[in-house]
């Protein structure tokens, strides 16, 4: 099991039109998960083993504040969801699970956004067993936590325009400083 799970740093703040930012986290974020995967791709095929891709929420619909970063995982779900068409087309028996997780209580995204988000982050135990079981189970895509996360892809389905003024009503943007 290849479990991708890396992340380089970012702002949480209004986008300040860094092209050389955003290039850097597509380097972090994203290529090397390509790389990582197309290294360990034999040793996959011939396991008939699973990748399991760590991604968020942001990599779903768009979120303030987070443009660069929502924009590598935006990434990651057309790539992975393109390459698992091509395995089972391919006959590859190389499971892909996409990961798809809301706000989480780990020590640097608490540091980043809880002066902005309202919501209450999921725990990271929980969450860390979730991903484990998931690559294991073979799932397409895990929502954690799933009443959270599956409700606002539930919304962004049948009621976009309401999805994304609920989530503007979920930061508190007097918190937010232009840079």
């Amino acid at each position: 099991m290849l479990i991708l799970n890396h992340i380089g740093y970012t702002y949480f703040n209004y986008f300040d039109g860094d092209v050389g930012h955003v290039r850097k986290l597509l380097e972090i974020n994203f290529l090397s998960y390509v790389a990582m995967t197309v290294s360990a791709l034999p040793l996959l095929k011939e396991s008939e083993g699973s990748i399991v891709v760590v991604s968020s929420m942001a990599g779903k619909t768009g979120a303030p504040f987070s443009a660069p970063y929502s924009a590598t995982k935006f990434a990651l779900d057309g790539f992975f969801s393109s390459l698992r068409h091509e395995f089972i087309i391919d006959k590859v028996n190389v499971s892909i699970t996409l990961c798809i997780l809301g706000y989480i209580d780990t020590e640097n995204a608490v540091r980043a956004v809880s002066h902005a988000i309202r919501a209450t982050p999921a725990p990271k135990e929980e969450c860390a067993l979730e991903i484990i079981k998931s690559g294991a189970l073979r799932q397409r895509e895990l929502h954690y936590p799933s009443s959270t996360v599956g409700t606002m892809l539930l919304l962004q389905a049948i009621a976009p325009d309401f999805l994304d003024s609920l989530t503007r009503s979920g930061y508190k943007v007097e918190n937010i400083r232009r840079t």
